[in-house]
């Protein structure tokens, strides 16, 4: 049996790639620090829930090892004692916003990589790395769908330390004869989210009868339900075409912020919308290609903007806790 450590794997993207493992009879071990992004003192009821879901019907057919994904030894005594076949890195500061004012622990997700890397060199095991990425990479689009080869121009502490990790992805492992694969997602959203991102935001806002607040209605973001992100995932752990090469998993179309306000909407008519002013710090974006994706992983997406919101809001009425 194939045996995969998603390290940052209990976390909102990671429960669902291991979900999607599982599922495929691969053998799951999840590496994670249990840190936790809550922007209040006191924890949020529902938050907590959400984490509690994450692995609901799984927890038997799953193992889990608590560590620093930046701690040498930790992560060693990992991978000697799950011998894994490939690693997921998912580990690191999760948020663009965050990034800007938590420096320090960004730059963590670069000694991570680097960490990560060098047990696997020293250890001389045949392990697949699949480093997570961000389509941030690309800084404002100069061109869309935005293929892997867009010009890459990050703004931020964020973009700045994924695509640092990227260069050391690739360059660490054709140095050392490592198998790699590094993953761009995109505006990934779904449930048991709970870092506050713009999806998230917004369908909270609506049921709790909240007006929606729309910094520019006219931003484009190729918007990803986090069950086609974990099939990209699960399709890079096993073919073995994804070897050495980088990847766009996402929908594979820009939607406006203002057509994801309209959609939400119609779900809760009495929601009120307010427009605001962009914000100046985020890159401006849009869709991206999947075309490589597709060709070499067989990558399809099944969730367009419409079908994953109604998803998510069936989710939200059967588990947020009013």
């Amino acid at each position: 049996m194939q045996k995969v450590l998603v390290i940052g794997g209990a976390g909102f993207i990671g429960s669902f790639i291991a979900r999607a493992l599982v599922e495929r009879k691969i053998d799951v071990t999840i590496f994670d620090s249990f840190y936790q992004y809550l922007p209040k003192l006191v924890p949020d009821e529902n938050k907590i829930l959400a984490q509690e879901n994450r692995f609901k019907d799984i927890e038997g057919k799953i193992k889990v090892i608590r560590g620093n994904a930046a701690n040498y030894g930790e992560v060693r005594r990992a991978i000697e004692e799950q011998d894994p076949d490939c690693i997921i890195h998912l580990a690191g500061l999760p948020l663009a916003n965050k990034s800007n004012i938590y420096i320090e622990e960004s730059l963590e997700g670069v000694k991570a990589t680097g960490c990560i890397l060098q047990v696997i060199k020293d250890t001389g095991k045949k392990i697949k790395f699949i480093y997570t990425s961000s389509s941030t990479v690309y800084g404002d689009f100069v061109y869309q769908p935005a293929d892997e080869d867009h010009p890459k121009n990050p703004r931020g502490v964020y973009a700045g330390v994924k695509l640092a990790g990227e260069h050391i992805t690739s360059s660490f492992c054709r140095q050392f004869n490592i198998s790699y694969v590094i993953i761009r997602p995109s505006g990934v959203y779904g449930p048991t989210d709970i870092n506050e991102r713009v999806v998230q935001k917004f369908i909270e806002n609506a049921i709790e009868g909240k007006e929606i607040v729309v910094k520019d209605p006219t931003n484009m973001i190729d918007f990803t339900y986090v069950k086609d992100l974990a099939e990209g995932y699960a399709l890079a752990v096993i073919k073995e075409e994804a070897n050495n090469e980088t990847f766009n998993i996402t929908c594979g179309q820009g939607r406006t912020l203002g057509e994801l306000a309209e959609i939400i909407k119609k779900h809760f008519p009495k929601t009120k919308l307010k427009i605001d002013e962009a914000d100046k710090d985020l890159p401006r974006r849009g869709g991206l290609s999947i075309e490589r994706a597709k060709k070499k992983l067989g990558y399809v997406p099944k969730y367009p903007l419409e079908k994953g919101i109604e998803e998510y809001i069936v989710y939200y009425k059967r588990n947020v806790r009013k």
